[in-house]
Protein backbone atom coordinates (compact mmCIF):
# COMPACT_ATOMS: atom_id res chain seq x y z
CA UNK A 1 0.00 0.00 0.00
CA UNK A 2 0.91 3.28 -0.43
CA UNK A 3 2.26 5.28 2.91
CA UNK A 4 1.43 8.83 3.66
CA UNK A 5 4.93 9.92 2.48
CA UNK A 6 4.75 9.22 -0.77
CA UNK A 7 1.85 11.55 -1.42
CA UNK A 8 3.87 14.29 -2.82
CA UNK A 9 5.24 12.70 -6.27
CA UNK A 10 3.76 14.37 -9.26
CA UNK A 11 2.86 17.87 -7.08
CA UNK A 12 4.78 20.40 -9.45
CA UNK A 13 3.39 19.44 -13.06
CA UNK A 14 -0.33 18.47 -11.66
CA UNK A 15 -0.68 21.68 -9.80
CA UNK A 16 1.37 23.72 -12.20
CA UNK A 17 -1.81 22.33 -15.01
CA UNK A 18 -4.64 23.10 -12.38
CA UNK A 19 -3.64 26.57 -11.90
CA UNK A 20 -2.72 27.34 -15.44
CA UNK A 21 -6.62 25.97 -16.08
CA UNK A 22 -7.99 28.09 -13.49
CA UNK A 23 -6.08 30.99 -12.68
CA UNK A 24 -4.59 32.27 -9.46
CA UNK A 25 -5.96 34.57 -7.08
CA UNK A 26 -4.18 37.98 -5.97
CA UNK A 27 -1.79 36.98 -2.84
CA UNK A 28 -1.11 40.49 -2.39
CA UNK A 29 -4.57 41.29 -1.39
CA UNK A 30 -4.86 42.56 2.57
CA UNK A 31 -6.60 40.73 5.20
CA UNK A 32 -10.14 42.76 5.91
CA UNK A 33 -13.33 42.17 7.36
CA UNK A 34 -16.55 40.67 5.78
CA UNK A 35 -17.85 44.16 5.87
CA UNK A 36 -14.99 46.20 4.17
CA UNK A 37 -14.54 43.25 2.08
CA UNK A 38 -17.93 43.80 0.86
CA UNK A 39 -17.31 47.70 0.06
CA UNK A 40 -13.90 47.61 -1.44
CA UNK A 41 -15.27 44.24 -3.29
CA UNK A 42 -15.36 40.29 -2.52
CA UNK A 43 -12.74 38.76 -1.86
CA UNK A 44 -11.81 36.37 -4.02
CA UNK A 45 -11.34 32.61 -3.25
CA UNK A 46 -10.72 29.13 -4.81
CA UNK A 47 -12.01 26.59 -2.76
CA UNK A 48 -10.89 22.92 -3.50
CA UNK A 49 -13.23 19.88 -3.18
CA UNK A 50 -11.69 16.51 -1.91
CA UNK A 51 -12.86 14.38 -4.95
CA UNK A 52 -12.12 14.65 -8.81
CA UNK A 53 -16.37 14.13 -9.34
CA UNK A 54 -19.00 16.44 -7.33
CA UNK A 55 -21.14 14.63 -4.34
CA UNK A 56 -23.44 15.63 -2.17
CA UNK A 57 -20.22 16.82 0.52
CA UNK A 58 -20.28 20.06 -1.43
CA UNK A 59 -23.82 20.49 -0.03
CA UNK A 60 -22.89 23.51 2.36
CA UNK A 61 -21.05 25.25 -0.50
CA UNK A 62 -23.95 25.49 -2.55
CA UNK A 63 -25.98 26.42 -0.24
CA UNK A 64 -23.61 29.26 0.94
CA UNK A 65 -24.17 30.81 -2.64
CA UNK A 66 -27.52 30.03 -2.99
CA UNK A 67 -28.38 31.78 0.69
CA UNK A 68 -26.41 34.65 0.07
CA UNK A 69 -24.20 33.72 2.98
CA UNK A 70 -20.96 34.10 0.53
CA UNK A 71 -22.72 37.47 -0.86
CA UNK A 72 -23.27 38.85 2.90
CA UNK A 73 -19.45 37.98 4.16
CA UNK A 74 -17.85 39.87 0.98
CA UNK A 75 -17.08 36.72 -0.70
CA UNK A 76 -16.90 35.61 -4.38
CA UNK A 77 -15.99 31.32 -4.48
CA UNK A 78 -15.29 29.72 -6.98
CA UNK A 79 -15.05 25.32 -6.52
CA UNK A 80 -11.94 23.49 -7.85
CA UNK A 81 -12.35 19.70 -8.54
CA UNK A 82 -8.38 17.93 -8.52
CA UNK A 83 -7.56 15.42 -11.20
CA UNK A 84 -7.41 12.63 -8.78
CA UNK A 85 -8.35 11.37 -5.05
CA UNK A 86 -5.29 12.31 -3.61
CA UNK A 87 -4.16 15.75 -5.06
CA UNK A 88 -6.73 18.34 -2.83
CA UNK A 89 -3.49 18.78 -0.26
CA UNK A 90 -0.79 19.16 -2.86
CA UNK A 91 -3.17 21.79 -4.65
CA UNK A 92 -3.68 23.60 -1.40
CA UNK A 93 0.13 22.91 -0.61
CA UNK A 94 1.19 25.22 -3.76
CA UNK A 95 -1.35 27.90 -3.93
CA UNK A 96 -3.18 26.23 -6.76
CA UNK A 97 -6.61 26.95 -4.35
CA UNK A 98 -7.12 28.60 -1.27
CA UNK A 99 -9.68 26.35 0.99
CA UNK A 100 -10.92 23.09 0.55
CA UNK A 101 -11.86 20.12 2.32
CA UNK A 102 -9.31 17.43 2.78
CA UNK A 103 -9.01 14.44 5.30
CA UNK A 104 -7.38 14.21 8.49
CA UNK A 105 -4.54 11.78 6.95
CA UNK A 106 -3.93 14.44 4.38
CA UNK A 107 -3.50 16.94 7.20
CA UNK A 108 -1.04 14.29 8.91
CA UNK A 109 1.06 13.91 5.27
CA UNK A 110 0.96 17.21 4.76
CA UNK A 111 2.90 18.02 7.89
CA UNK A 112 5.42 15.14 7.54
CA UNK A 113 6.25 16.78 4.36
CA UNK A 114 6.44 20.09 5.19
CA UNK A 115 3.77 21.54 2.57
CA UNK A 116 2.26 24.79 3.56
CA UNK A 117 -1.66 23.91 4.44
CA UNK A 118 -3.57 24.49 7.76
CA UNK A 119 -6.80 22.47 8.83
CA UNK A 120 -9.49 25.26 10.53
CA UNK A 121 -12.36 23.23 10.72
CA UNK A 122 -13.65 19.86 10.98
CA UNK A 123 -16.35 18.68 8.69
CA UNK A 124 -17.00 16.02 10.35
CA UNK A 125 -16.54 14.49 14.08
CA UNK A 126 -16.35 10.79 13.41
CA UNK A 127 -14.69 7.82 12.09
CA UNK A 128 -18.30 6.66 10.18
CA UNK A 129 -15.39 4.46 7.47
CA UNK A 130 -15.40 0.71 7.50
CA UNK A 131 -15.63 -2.60 5.41
CA UNK A 132 -18.96 -3.58 3.29
CA UNK A 133 -20.54 -6.28 1.86
CA UNK A 134 -23.20 -6.94 -0.57
CA UNK A 135 -26.65 -7.37 1.00
CA UNK A 136 -27.60 -11.13 2.29
CA UNK A 137 -23.75 -11.05 3.54
CA UNK A 138 -22.17 -10.55 6.49
CA UNK A 139 -18.19 -8.97 6.94
CA UNK A 140 -16.54 -9.68 10.17
CA UNK A 141 -13.22 -9.65 11.62
CA UNK A 142 -12.77 -13.67 11.33
CA UNK A 143 -13.92 -14.12 7.99
CA UNK A 144 -11.31 -11.19 6.16
CA UNK A 145 -8.32 -13.68 4.88
CA UNK A 146 -8.28 -14.09 1.96
CA UNK A 147 -10.88 -11.77 0.78
CA UNK A 148 -11.23 -9.22 -2.47
CA UNK A 149 -11.34 -5.49 -0.96
CA UNK A 150 -11.61 -2.45 -2.97
CA UNK A 151 -10.33 1.04 -2.10
CA UNK A 152 -9.73 4.36 -4.20
CA UNK A 153 -5.94 4.70 -3.12
CA UNK A 154 -6.67 8.12 -0.94
CA UNK A 155 -5.02 8.43 1.66
CA UNK A 156 -7.76 7.64 4.53
CA UNK A 157 -7.90 4.30 3.31
CA UNK A 158 -5.03 3.66 3.11
CA UNK A 159 -4.52 4.35 6.98
CA UNK A 160 -7.37 3.13 8.42
CA UNK A 161 -7.17 -0.27 6.40
CA UNK A 162 -4.06 -1.33 8.43
CA UNK A 163 -6.12 -1.12 11.76
CA UNK A 164 -8.50 -3.55 10.69
CA UNK A 165 -6.19 -6.01 9.49
CA UNK A 166 -4.24 -5.21 12.25
CA UNK A 167 -7.15 -6.32 14.62
CA UNK A 168 -7.75 -9.13 12.56
CA UNK A 169 -4.09 -10.46 12.84
CA UNK A 170 -3.83 -10.01 9.38
CA UNK A 171 -1.24 -7.91 7.00
CA UNK A 172 -2.14 -6.75 3.43
CA UNK A 173 -0.36 -9.80 1.83
CA UNK A 174 -3.39 -11.94 3.74
CA UNK A 175 -5.91 -10.02 1.24
CA UNK A 176 -6.42 -8.57 -2.07
CA UNK A 177 -6.71 -4.79 -2.36
CA UNK A 178 -8.06 -3.51 -5.83
CA UNK A 179 -7.80 0.16 -6.40
CA UNK A 180 -11.52 1.39 -8.10
CA UNK A 181 -13.10 4.33 -9.29
CA UNK A 182 -16.33 3.03 -8.59
CA UNK A 183 -17.19 0.40 -6.10
CA UNK A 184 -20.92 0.29 -5.88
CA UNK A 185 -21.16 -2.15 -9.18
CA UNK A 186 -18.28 -4.01 -8.82
CA UNK A 187 -19.46 -5.08 -4.74
CA UNK A 188 -23.23 -5.78 -6.21
CA UNK A 189 -21.50 -8.01 -8.90
CA UNK A 190 -19.71 -9.73 -6.93
CA UNK A 191 -16.52 -8.64 -8.47
CA UNK A 192 -15.11 -8.04 -4.83
CA UNK A 193 -15.99 -9.66 -1.45
CA UNK A 194 -15.89 -5.95 0.09
CA UNK A 195 -15.53 -2.21 -0.13
CA UNK A 196 -13.83 0.48 1.82
CA UNK A 197 -15.75 3.15 2.41
CA UNK A 198 -17.97 5.34 4.82
CA UNK A 199 -21.25 5.02 5.73
CA UNK A 200 -22.43 8.52 3.73
CA UNK A 201 -21.65 6.91 0.55
CA UNK A 202 -21.99 3.14 0.19
CA UNK A 203 -25.01 2.37 2.21
CA UNK A 204 -27.30 4.74 0.43
CA UNK A 205 -25.68 3.81 -3.48
CA UNK A 206 -26.88 -0.03 -2.18
CA UNK A 207 -29.97 0.81 -1.65
CA UNK A 208 -30.58 2.59 -4.30
CA UNK A 209 -29.62 -0.01 -6.36
CA UNK A 210 -31.29 -2.71 -4.58
CA UNK A 211 -33.76 -1.46 -1.73
CA UNK A 212 -31.66 -3.16 0.91
CA UNK A 213 -28.68 -2.77 3.42
CA UNK A 214 -25.08 -3.77 2.97
CA UNK A 215 -23.43 -5.70 5.80
CA UNK A 216 -20.87 -3.61 7.29
CA UNK A 217 -17.55 -3.60 9.60
CA UNK A 218 -16.98 -0.44 11.36
CA UNK A 219 -13.43 0.99 11.66
CA UNK A 220 -13.82 2.51 14.79
CA UNK A 221 -14.86 -1.40 16.30
CA UNK A 222 -12.17 -2.71 14.61
CA UNK A 223 -9.14 -0.81 16.30
CA UNK A 224 -9.33 2.02 14.22
CA UNK A 225 -9.29 5.49 16.29
CA UNK A 226 -12.59 7.20 16.42
CA UNK A 227 -11.90 10.89 14.67
CA UNK A 228 -13.13 12.93 12.18
CA UNK A 229 -12.63 11.90 9.06
CA UNK A 230 -12.85 15.45 6.29
CA UNK A 231 -11.83 19.11 7.53
CA UNK A 232 -11.99 22.35 6.29
CA UNK A 233 -8.10 23.48 5.43
CA UNK A 234 -6.28 26.34 4.30
CA UNK A 235 -3.01 27.24 1.92
CA UNK A 236 -1.21 28.90 4.72
CA UNK A 237 -0.12 32.20 3.14
CA UNK A 238 -3.61 32.85 2.37
CA UNK A 239 -4.67 32.30 5.74
CA UNK A 240 -2.09 34.87 6.92
CA UNK A 241 -3.10 37.35 4.38
CA UNK A 242 -6.58 36.96 4.37
CA UNK A 243 -7.20 35.89 8.21
CA UNK A 244 -11.05 38.18 8.61
CA UNK A 245 -11.55 36.84 4.61
CA UNK A 246 -11.19 33.14 5.95
CA UNK A 247 -13.07 33.75 9.49
CA UNK A 248 -16.25 34.94 7.42
CA UNK A 249 -15.93 31.94 5.07
CA UNK A 250 -16.07 30.00 8.29
CA UNK A 251 -19.20 31.71 9.23
CA UNK A 252 -21.18 31.28 6.14
CA UNK A 253 -20.33 28.04 5.93
CA UNK A 254 -21.49 27.68 9.74
CA UNK A 255 -25.04 29.22 8.38
CA UNK A 256 -25.24 26.91 5.62
CA UNK A 257 -24.38 23.80 7.37
CA UNK A 258 -26.82 24.55 10.02
CA UNK A 259 -29.66 25.33 7.37
CA UNK A 260 -28.96 22.35 5.43
CA UNK A 261 -29.00 20.17 8.24
CA UNK A 262 -32.39 21.49 9.04
CA UNK A 263 -33.82 22.02 5.71
CA UNK A 264 -32.38 18.43 3.77
CA UNK A 265 -34.67 18.11 1.17
CA UNK A 266 -34.27 22.10 0.20
CA UNK A 267 -30.64 21.44 0.45
CA UNK A 268 -30.16 18.94 -1.89
CA UNK A 269 -32.71 20.11 -4.34
CA UNK A 270 -30.31 22.93 -4.52
CA UNK A 271 -27.06 21.01 -4.72
CA UNK A 272 -29.24 19.30 -7.80
CA UNK A 273 -29.63 22.63 -9.35
CA UNK A 274 -26.00 23.94 -9.29
CA UNK A 275 -24.92 20.36 -10.79
CA UNK A 276 -27.54 18.65 -12.59
CA UNK A 277 -25.19 16.24 -14.21
CA UNK A 278 -24.22 14.90 -10.38
CA UNK A 279 -25.27 11.11 -11.98
CA UNK A 280 -26.85 10.51 -8.38
CA UNK A 281 -30.66 10.04 -7.27
CA UNK A 282 -32.31 12.43 -5.64
CA UNK A 283 -32.92 9.15 -3.15
CA UNK A 284 -29.07 8.93 -2.86
CA UNK A 285 -28.14 12.27 -2.58
CA UNK A 286 -30.75 13.00 0.63
CA UNK A 287 -29.66 10.12 2.12
CA UNK A 288 -25.88 10.33 1.72
CA UNK A 289 -26.74 14.31 3.16
CA UNK A 290 -28.53 13.33 6.15
CA UNK A 291 -26.00 10.53 6.81
CA UNK A 292 -23.31 13.74 6.65
CA UNK A 293 -25.15 15.51 8.98
CA UNK A 294 -25.28 13.30 11.42
CA UNK A 295 -21.42 13.11 11.69
CA UNK A 296 -20.94 17.00 11.67
CA UNK A 297 -21.33 18.34 15.29
CA UNK A 298 -20.04 17.73 17.98
CA UNK A 299 -21.27 16.62 21.28
CA UNK A 300 -21.63 20.02 22.79
CA UNK A 301 -23.47 20.44 19.28
CA UNK A 302 -21.17 22.76 18.01
CA UNK A 303 -19.39 23.19 14.94
CA UNK A 304 -15.98 22.73 13.26
CA UNK A 305 -14.21 23.12 16.71
CA UNK A 306 -10.67 20.64 16.50
CA UNK A 307 -8.97 19.41 19.88
CA UNK A 308 -5.54 18.43 20.76
CA UNK A 309 -6.51 15.18 21.31
CA UNK A 310 -7.97 14.37 17.88
CA UNK A 311 -4.77 15.01 16.33
CA UNK A 312 -2.57 13.53 18.64
CA UNK A 313 -4.85 9.98 19.10
CA UNK A 314 -4.86 10.21 14.82
CA UNK A 315 -1.28 10.56 14.96
CA UNK A 316 -0.26 8.01 17.66
CA UNK A 317 -2.18 5.50 15.92
CA UNK A 318 -0.53 5.92 12.73
CA UNK A 319 2.80 5.31 14.58
CA UNK A 320 1.46 1.93 15.99
CA UNK A 321 0.45 0.83 12.39
CA UNK A 322 3.80 2.13 10.90
CA UNK A 323 2.49 5.07 8.48
CA UNK A 324 4.18 7.72 10.57
CA UNK A 325 7.81 7.88 12.35
CA UNK A 326 6.91 10.43 14.66
CA UNK A 327 3.83 13.43 15.30
CA UNK A 328 4.30 17.29 15.56
CA UNK A 329 2.46 18.97 17.80
CA UNK A 330 -1.21 19.46 17.54
CA UNK A 331 -0.68 22.78 16.57
CA UNK A 332 1.13 22.08 13.73
CA UNK A 333 -2.19 20.58 12.28
CA UNK A 334 -5.32 22.88 13.22
CA UNK A 335 -5.93 26.12 14.41
CA UNK A 336 -9.28 27.33 15.64
CA UNK A 337 -8.35 30.57 15.40
CA UNK A 338 -10.25 31.22 12.08
CA UNK A 339 -13.53 29.82 13.58
CA UNK A 340 -16.41 32.61 13.96
CA UNK A 341 -17.22 33.60 17.54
Amino acid sequence: MKHLRLLTLGLALIVTAITAACGGSDATTPSSSASSTATAGPTDMRFVFDWPTVDFMIVPIVVAEEQGYFKEAGLNVSVIFPPDTATATKVLGTGGGDIGIITTTDMMAAVTQNIPVLSVGNYTTSNNWGLFSKPGTTVSIDTLKGKTISGFGDTWTNAMLPFVLKTAGLTDKDVKIVTVGNDTPLLLAGKVDLSTNTTNYLPPAVFDKTGKEPGVLLARDAGAPDVPIWVYAGNKDFLSAHADATTALMAALAKATEWAIANPDEAVAAYQKAYPDNGSTTKYNTAGWTDTAKYMKNADGKLFVQTDEQWTQLGDALIGIGELDKVAPASSYYSNEYLPQ
